[in-house]
């Protein structure tokens, strides 16, 4: 093993080991709905794991599925914060997300 090799695995692990304790306290923090903080850590772990396996184990993986594996986790915990945050009202067609309730009164 090269010493490249052994420091681009290292920063991915300190990488990996960043992603996780963000997500944990992140999720912990906003009070995700689906699943817990530690589930969410975990899932994260997991899929960050693979992709470094899966580098490591196979040189000829192509890195675009390494680099969707990995961000696999952190992505899906950001679409299920995005739903917890915003919640369940139903969507409101006349107006954009990031508007606030100023501008309608505004326009009347």
């Amino acid at each position: 093993m090269s010493v490249t090799t052994v420091v681009g695995v290292g920063a991915a692990a300190l990488l990996a080991v960043v992603a996780v304790v963000l997500v944990y306290r992140d999720a912990a923090r906003v009070g995700v709905d689906l699943g817990s903080p530690p589930l969410w850590a975990a899932f994260v772990l997991v899929t960050s794991g693979a992709s470094l396996t899966t580098a490591l184990l196979v040189p000829d993986a192509p890195l675009p599925g390494v680099l969707v594996l990995a961000a696999l986790g952190p992505l899906l915990y950001l679409l299920e914060r995005d739903d917890a945050v915003h919640g369940d009202e139903p969507a409101d067609p006349t107006r954009l997300p990031s508007q606030s309730e100023r501008a309608d009164d505004r326009d009347e």
